[in-house]
């Protein structure tokens, strides 16, 4: 994959659905309710969810926005100059620990708008209770010409199915706009009862016992300093390491399940000509449980990202390294690409995934971050990503020396496609286009290579791929290269080659079961 891919990669939820985007734009629109801006009073406390009076810029930002602490003419004080793209784009504040709006009366700012028309802006809450377009808020906000101060009665806010929000638990909201330049204030919630715990706190993310994870009738081997992937030591690990538990869709046997009815449609979107590909990208570090913690720092989607510190060693290789004949501390500074980095924890039962990383000489930086836990089929929030565009973890989709070893990959595999859906299947939590075709596959959609394919004449470390593709499949988890899987940038790894006899048109889409279906049955 490469950098032009990022943006498209990058799409969020939070660009649909919105008033104020150009239809054209290949962006639904939705006009919920219009609302006129009148100068309330406000009284009781303050609680302030956003302050660009003090500098403090959102932690969330989507499509074409562009931010920086300013002054606005005529008024005392620092603002938060937002310029929206024609493309559309939005702002706002996101938390994996939902806030309680409960005790507040009203949500208020200031906003000044320095064109001489009227314009308008969609204010979108979202809680956890909500699920898809019709269970959040959307509201239009009408601007002036001017300085708008605005003051929202929270208790008259409905979902856009007309249902009552649950805002005790409210984990995202933004404004979206197109075209525009605007000048915000401070953003306050208003009430007589409002305190401090109406804020998120990090939630502590317990260890897990080292029985707990590993393989029925395996013992995890000492782990005691960074371990890098192409390693005996690595495939040791990994061969008793349980990755998720045995009814995780990672491990999910699919062989059964019935062929989608619109199959034959989706792959014929997808070059169904083309020939399997692979790319030796995805690398990883296992580290030992004492492995120092350390600040990285996030500089593209810190509203989506899981709170560190994390325990990144010196030693932790970055996404097309070593194949790039690069140094690993030259690439880690000034490698291209994608730049994943992937750095296990198997003692504390931990998988912390990084996106577009880099070293720097303040330290790791990254654009996201995503820490899971091993012993769960706990996914993302809904609607978020992850360093992979789906929100989907990596390492266990990884093709990896000692899965060929054994004689068949037992799990689910990794793989891009040029063109996806503005949609995302369980167990993905986040789409990553704007293409709203029904023929085309969504995040998260399970291919199987047909029952049916023959297997003879294969080497035999590529039958040990096709052997995993009958029974486990492949979710798509990225846009890229057409047919393209991920397989560890290992020197060990022979003859996958071969792979290229296999075309696009020898898979079928399947109908697999959900959270609570199937192996996850209750």
């Amino acid at each position: 994959m490469t950098d032009s891919m990022d943006c498209l990669k990058r799409c969020k939820e939070s660009s649909s659905g919105l008033s104020s985007l150009i239809a054209a734009g290949g962006i639904r629109t939705a006009v919920v309710s219009l609302f006129m801006i009148t100068a309330l009073p406000v009284m009781g406390k303050d609680l302030e969810v956003l302050s660009p009076g003090s500098g403090e810029k959102p932690n969330d930002t989507s499509g074409m926005a562009m931010m920086e602490i300013a002054e606005a003419k005529g008024f005392a004080g620092k603002r938060l100059k937002v310029t929206y793209g024609r493309g559309g784009g939005s702002f706002g504040q996101s938390q994996r620990t939902p806030a309680d709006w409960t005790k507040a009366e009203t949500l208020s700012f200031r906003v000044y708008h320095p064109g001489k028309a009227m314009a308008s802006i969609t204010l979108t809450v979202k809680h956890e209770s909500g699920k898809g377009y019709g269970g959040r808020i959307d509201r239009t906000l009408n601007l002036r010409p001017g300085d708008n101060r605005i003051s929202i009665n929270l208790k008259e806010l409905r979902n856009n199915n007309g249902s009552a929000p649950d805002l005790s638990s409210v984990r995202h909201w933004y404004l979206a706009g197109s075209g525009l330049t605007l000048y915000f204030g401070n953003f306050k919630l208003t009430g007589q009862s409002l305190n401090s715990t109406a804020l998120p706190a990090r939630p502590k993310s317990p260890g897990r016992s080292v029985r707990e994870l590993a393989k029925p009738g395996m013992n995890l081997p000492e782990i005691t300093e960074p371990i890098l992937f192409n390693t005996p030591k690595a495939d040791a690990v990994m061969a008793a390491l349980q990755v998720f538990p045995e009814n995780n869709p990672w491990n999910e046997d699919v062989s059964g399940y019935p062929v989608h009815p619109n199959s034959r449609k989706m792959i014929e979107t997808a070059e169904p000509n083309r020939h399997l590909y692979f790319n030796r990208d995805m690398g990883f570090v296992i580290v030992p449980p004492s492995q120092p913690k350390v600040e990285v720092k996030i500089v593209g989607y810190p509203g989506e990202s899981d709170p560190g510190p994390f325990p990144v060693p010196s030693n932790a290789p970055v996404e097309g390294w070593p194949f790039n004949g690069l140094d690993l501390g030259d690439h880690q500074r000034n490698g291209r690409g994608d730049r994943h980095v992937i750095v296990l924890d198997p003692r504390n039962g931990r998988l912390h995934e990084f996106f577009a990383t880099k070293k720097t000489n303040a330290g790791w930086q990254a654009a996201q971050a995503s820490t899971f836990d091993l012993a769960s089929n706990k996914l993302r929030p809904d609607g978020w990503t992850s360093a992979d565009a789906a929100g989907l973890p990596i390492l266990p989709a990884v093709i990896r020396y000692d899965d060929l070893k054994s004689g068949m990959v037992r799990h689910a595999m990794r793989v891009t496609l040029r063109k996806t859906r503005r949609a995302y299947v369980y167990p993905a939590t986040h789409f990553a286009s704007r293409l709203t075709d029904p023929n085309l596959p969504r995040m998260g959609e399970r291919l199987r290579l047909r029952a049916d394919f023959d297997l003879s004449g294969f080497p035999q470390q590529a039958q040990a791929v096709l052997k995993g593709l009958k029974k486990f499949g492949m979710l798509v988890a990225d846009n890229g290269v057409n047919w393209c899987l991920s397989v560890a940038p290992d020197k060990r790894i022979k003859g996958l080659e071969e792979l290229t006899r296999v075309k696009g048109r020898d898979f079928e889409v399947v109908v697999a079961p959900g959270p609570n279906a199937g192996p996850r049955s209750k």
